[in-house]
């Protein structure tokens, strides 16, 4: 290649050069975002009807994140025993998040004990497949 003709494409080959680098920075970028955007929020609301929804499925290994809120005339909480996770007792209106990762399969039922023991009618179950 003449000194010319390398003059003549050194611009259109740094700019390619720099074009792909940004794709491939672009690329991994975009990896990570999605990964993120894979985790979702349930929103579980406290009513004088109990919890709805009263059954969640998530996969196994996802990171769950359960917003409680409470929009009873009473103080509620969302207790899953089996996998040591309880909300703070949330008086009405109040709501708070509840973060965890779903490491076993299995079934699990949630209550609210805010009282001290299992209220009737504030159950539901955590399905992890």
């Amino acid at each position: 290649m003449s000194r010319l003709r390398f003059r003549q494409l050194r611009y259109p080959l740094i700019a390619l050069a720099v074009t792909l680098l940004l794709l491939g920075t672009h690329h991994e970028y975009r990896l990570h975002t999605s990964y993120a955007a894979a985790q979702r929020t349930q929103t579980v609301t406290i009513s004088s009807a109990g919890f709805l929804p009263n059954q969640i499925a998530v996969r196994e290994g996802e990171h769950v994140s359960l917003m409680i809120v409470n929009t009873d005339t009473r103080p509620h909480n969302l207790s899953i025993r089996d996998l040591n996770v309880t909300s703070t007792e949330l008086k009405p209106t109040q709501s708070t998040m509840l973060q965890f990762s779903a490491e076993k399969k299995g079934e699990f039922s949630f209550v609210s004990d805010s009282p001290g023991y299992p209220e009737t009618g504030y159950q539901g179950k955590l399905i992890i497949e």
